[in-house]
């Protein structure tokens, strides 16, 4: 009897030490789930005189805690121009923020006095406790033609993305993006709209053309 108490009581102690164990780790990813890459949420590219600024919004659902790492390329066909990296952490092991940004490779384009990184003080929503919003500024870069972004997290999995840049003409070109004359910035638009406002615009032309037809 005193042995079957005596299973029972170790086996709640070591239930009750597993959950707390478990709790905290949940409590250092974020919203403890099975790991899963990260998602970009945003991004946008602003460049005004003298400066380019890409501003980043991360979405990790294990917890903006779980973003370790962000890689940003400048290129020209293949070619790293610039190669700028974030540090959320001094290493995948530690969660005391240091965020640090760092040129890797360039010509002192980096700004670092404009780079910044933040996130929700709060973890009262999904969004408060999943986005991590970064921002890199630098210098126009000479011959780029395309900004290429990696984002890594604790667990090793990576998402990248990337737009064309042609840094020539001081804009940059991508099929989700218009850049209105009357805004400095671009607006990112579905794919399919581009499609409807070109069928809408043909079928407009052929009415006008049929009525003038008509009308003669």
């Amino acid at each position: 009897m005193r042995r079957a108490l005596l299973i029972i009581l170790c086996s709640s102690l070591l239930l009750t030490l597993l959950y707390f164990i478990e709790s905290v780790d949940a409590g250092r990813a974020g919203v403890g789930v099975l790991n899963v890459s990260p998602e970009y949420r945003s991004t946008r590219i602003i460049q005004g005189e003298g400066i380019v600024k890409v501003y980043l919004t991360v979405s990790d659902y294990n917890s903006w805690r779980d973003v370790y790492q962000i890689d940003l390329f400048v290129e020209d066909r293949g070619v790293t121009r610039a190669h700028f990296r974030f540090k959320h952490y001094e290493s995948t092991t530690q969660y005391n923020e240091i965020n640090k940004f760092s040129e890797m490779e360039g010509n002192n384009y980096l700004l670092l006095d404009e780079c910044s990184a933040s996130h929700s003080s709060t973890d009262k929503t999904v969004d408060d406790r999943c986005l991590l919003n970064v921002v890199f500024a630098f210098t126009p870069v000479p011959r780029s033609t395309r900004i290429l972004v990696i984002t890594y997290d604790r667990g090793g999995l990576i998402a990248d993305t990337s737009v064309e840049y042609n840094n020539t003409a001081g804009n940059f070109r991508n099929a989700n993006y218009i850049v209105p004359f009357w805004m400095d910035s671009p607006v990112r638009i579905p794919s399919d709209l581009i499609d409807v406002i070109s069928i809408s615009t043909a079928l407009t032309a052929a009415a006008v053309m049929l009525v003038r037809r008509r009308e003669r």
